[in-house]
């Protein structure tokens, strides 16, 4: 617990001097951060705000996120003590968490939009709030602290709060722990169907000797709508979940059968595709009785589950009395949960609208950038005895787990060579990315949102030019990154930043100086070549910097915006486009930061040339690598199912008597062969 309290607060440390801003904000990054890793929410808005109310009562939070799959509030509430040993007990619990409640209920009556300050971000978060309770189903509280929970602290029972349905949880030292340690990165679910059915859900056990048990059955849908809303969008797997928020949960066709056809609800509905890690049940070898399940997911069925808790809701004289759903659950080891669950998920959602850019997560994207990441050394800093390299992120703790596993020597080595300043999440990936490329209003949608953008066009891309995914694009998405934080530091810094919208104030700033180059210096671009050998921005800029920070300030802020929340208000794409129309100027000594645009285009070409033929090598090397056992299975599965065409079939066929090398157009063949096979289940993807 020491050690893991003494990284945490090294990491909250780092954060604040690296960025130039308060321990607070940086407190509540850090932890609101690994609580969007581990799913418990996304998107979300970190802005601690705090005055006094009503009879002085003192108001206070330090976030806010939305979640559109089961439409609940999530305010985020905590306690930084910032020292070794610290303790929260029950009062200071239901003291910050009333810090909290009074917030939101004084912004529902409407008293803090006349008592506050317009200017002020208490005010904006005022006006935000004060129409919770016809936007929102539920408030969840979520309070944080680098604290240890006191074990008095029992159970904190639901409450209503500004006429919502709330629900209280603490995050302490401890549990944050736990979180770290899982394999999964995800902490425990447990859902007891015994409260609702004594004997617990019968289902029928279809493969309970494979390595991935399935069982089969039918959940009564009051069940199922009361399991959601109890805990919501955690039971949904990441994608359909992303989904899901996007694209809307309530499905018509569903509604109208609930209301006009419940008893046919079975017969119509497709049911759902589940996962967990561990059943706990009672029966035989063909029946079992299932009592309790842990880590419960919905790959496949999300809208379906949604839709049932809404038409509850909707209406108190709604039952689902009469409503069933069939279920395929499927058991899978944690250790393998990431990578099983996502596929279950890609496969059982193949009849579905949901695209290949909603599982990005999974999408060998990532792999590449890893692989360049490991490879590609950055230019020693000025006196440095070593190189170092920066560390793309692919799957959450990925960094750490690298790092653990080595000896005390390994690790200051490591240290030295891969420093943690120098890693780069793939959500921050595309944050740097999506800014850079003018999409500031979707980078201050958050995270999840500008990750789910982001995924549709790198999609695009890889699919039609891998090859554009090489080195030089690596360099240049860390000289992005470079550059992100630079602004980051300079408005943090800057004289005339007081506090608030950091994080918009920087994404749109990076677009704006990425609009407006091209528009002061035709023929010219940012020279990212010289930011990366440098690994840092030159003096010449920060200066310009400065000044069109300020510029964006005011544009955000302007009394004449049409939405009074600055944060909500930097999502739209009109903010975006005042924004452009903002003039601005340059300082001379900005030029010496560009490059002409025809060399840096021709670094770009002769590295798409070179990715190009590595790729050739790569998928000559895999292919020649393939077992013969599994080009056996190809070629007796594939042509009877035919899945093969018989110029597949002729270079598997030497491929497999081990006589050819093959030629790049006939690796990529193959390969495009192996993976339709892969999704007819004739071979493993893991095969080849």
């Amino acid at each position: 617990m020491n050690d893991f309290h003494a990284e945490l607060e090294n990491d909250i440390a780092l954060r604040a001097s690296g960025q130039g801003i308060f321990q607070i904000q940086a407190f509540a990054e850090e932890l609101g951060n690994r609580l969007q890793d581990a799913e418990e929410m996304f998107d979300l808005n970190i802005e601690p705000v705090s005055c006094h109310g009503r009879n002085r009562k003192r108001l206070e939070i330090l976030g806010y996120a939305e979640d559109g799959g089961d439409d609940s509030l999530i305010v985020l509430v905590g306690k930084y003590f910032g020292e070794s040993g610290a303790k929260l007990n029950k009062t200071d619990a239901d003291k910050i968490f009333d810090f909290g409640k009074s917030f939101l209920i004084q912004s529902e009556g409407g008293y803090l939009v006349d008592y506050l300050e317009e200017s002020s971000k208490e005010y904006e978060y005022a006006e935000y709030f004060k129409t919770a309770s016809e936007r929102y189903e539920q408030i969840r509280f979520f309070l944080i602290t680098d604290a240890t929970m006191s074990d008095r602290i029992k159970h904190i029972p639901d409450e209503t709060v500004a006429g919502l349905r709330s629900t209280f949880e603490i995050w302490d030292l401890n549990r944050f722990q736990q979180l770290a340690e899982s394999p999964s990165g995800k902490e425990d679910t447990n859902v007891d169907f015994t409260e609702w059915m004594p004997e617990g859900l019968p289902m029928l056990a279809s493969q309970d000797d494979s390595d991935n048990p399935t069982f089969v059955g039918i959940i009564p849908g009051t069940v199922l709508a009361e399991v959601y809303r109890r805990h919501g969008t955690r039971l949904l797997e990441s994608n359909v979940r992303t989904f899901l928020s996007a694209r809307g949960k309530v499905n018509r066709g569903i509604q109208q059968t609930l209301k006009q056809n419940p008893e046919m609800f079975l017969a119509f509905n497709n049911g759902l595709s589940t996962t967990a890690s561990e059943i706990l049940s009672t029966g035989d070898d063909h029946t079992r009785f299932i009592e309790s399940i842990t880590n419960w997911q919905i790959v496949n069925g999300g809208q379906t589950t949604a839709s049932l808790a809404h038409y509850l809701k909707s209406n108190s004289s709604n039952t689902l009395d009469d409503v069933y759903v069939q279920m395929k659950l499927v058991l899978v080891a944690s250790e393998e949960a990431a990578e099983r669950v996502s596929e279950i998920s890609r496969y059982a959602n193949n009849q579905n609208k949901v695209s290949e850019a909603d599982f990005f997560s999974n999408s060998e994207y990532h792999r590449h950038m890893s692989r360049l990441s490991a490879k590609v050394l950055a230019p020693r800093a000025r006196g440095a005895q070593y190189s170092t390299r920066w560390f793309y992120e692919r799957t959450r703790g990925e960094f750490d787990n690298e790092r653990a596993n080595r000896t005390v020597a390994q690790v200051k080595v490591f240290d030295l060579e891969v420093p943690k300043s120098q890693k780069i999440t793939k959500t921050d990936w595309a944050k740097y990315l999506n800014a850079w490329d003018l999409l500031p209003h979707l980078v201050s949608k958050g995270a999840q949102s500008n990750f789910l953008e982001f995924a549709k066009n790198a999609t695009d891309l890889w699919e039609k030019q891998k090859s554009a995914f090489n080195e030089e694009y690596f360099r240049n998405g860390v000289a992005k990154a470079i550059l992100y934080s630079a602004i980051r530091r300079t408005v943090a810094q800057a004289s005339w930043y007081e506090s608030g919208y950091l994080a918009n104030i920087v994404a749109y700033t990076m677009a704006k100086i990425a609009y407006e180059i091209p528009r002061h210096f035709a023929g010219s671009e940012l020279d990212f070549s010289a930011i990366w050998k440098r690994q840092e921005l030159p003096e010449t800029m920060l200066g310009s910097i400065d000044s069109i920070a300020e510029t964006v300030l005011a544009v955000l802020t302007a009394e004449d915006r049409p939405q009074a929340n600055v944060t909500q208000w930097a999502k739209q794409q009109a903010c975006w486009e005042r924004v452009k129309r903002a003039p601005i100027e340059f300082r001379p000594e900005f030029k010496k930061a560009l490059v002409d645009k025809s060399d840096a285009q021709g670094k770009r070409t002769e590295a798409r040339k070179l990715q190009a033929m590595d790729n050739e090598f790569e998928d000559a090397a895999r292919v020649l690598a393939i077992a013969p056992a599994v080009w056996e299975k190809a070629l007796s599965e594939g042509v009877s199912e035919g899945l093969l065409s018989s110029t597949n079939v002729g270079i598997i066929e030497k491929l497999r008597q081990g006589s050819m090398v093959p030629t790049a157009r006939q690796s990529k063949s193959v390969l495009t062969a192996l993976q339709r096979l892969a999704d007819f289940g004739v071979v493993g993807k893991d095969e080849f």
